[in-house]
């Protein structure tokens, strides 16, 4: 009778091994792009992830964007969360972001620091396994402030999924 059991027990192990999905991720999806545009307002090389391990659901972004010549530049760290919507390969996305922006010039005019929130929202193309990530979005660059104010901005981003 013991041996019934013991038997029974491995083949329900070995169905239910079986009964897995085989595509179900067991690793959060992760991806790093360039990105023109948008949240790094020039140029900005990114790394973001979902937070769970699914292809969709809420995620994070983190960059450095740097624009520059022998005048001065433009150093931008943009920061979010966002969430996409949909099944691979096509997403919807939709996000908040900071950017911390530091600006150097010769004269005080383009001197300084400061800060803009970007929400978002746009179209994401992201296989389901690694390979080709890319990204379209409108995103308005508001200002608060001292002389606040909003601008229309979009960015447009391409990468690799892993």
């Amino acid at each position: 009778m013991q041996k019934f059991f013991i038997t029974l027990f491995f083949c329900f192990s070995v169905i239910i091994g079986f009964c897995q999905k085989e595509n179900e991720p067991t690793s959060p999806a992760q991806s790093v792009f360039l990105e023109i545009g948008g949240n790094g307002l020039l140029f900005s090389a990114n790394y973001d992830v979902r937070f769970t391990p699914h292809q969709n659901g809420i995620g994070g972004r983190i960059g450095l964007g740097f624009f520059g010549g022998s005048g001065g530049g433009i150093l931008t760290v943009p920061i979010g969360l966002n969430y996409l919507a949909g099944k691979a390969p096509n997403f919807l996305e939709a996000g908040l972001g900071y950017t911390y922006a530091t600006f150097t010039g010769q004269d005080e005019f383009f001197s300084g620091h400061g800060g803009l929130l970007f929400p978002s929202i746009g179209y994401r193309y992201q296989q389901a396994g690694n390979g080709l990530m890319a990204r379209i979005v409108i995103s308005p660059a508001i200002e608060f402030g001292e002389g606040g104010g909003w601008a229309f901005f979009g960015g447009i981003g391409v990468g690799y999924k892993f």
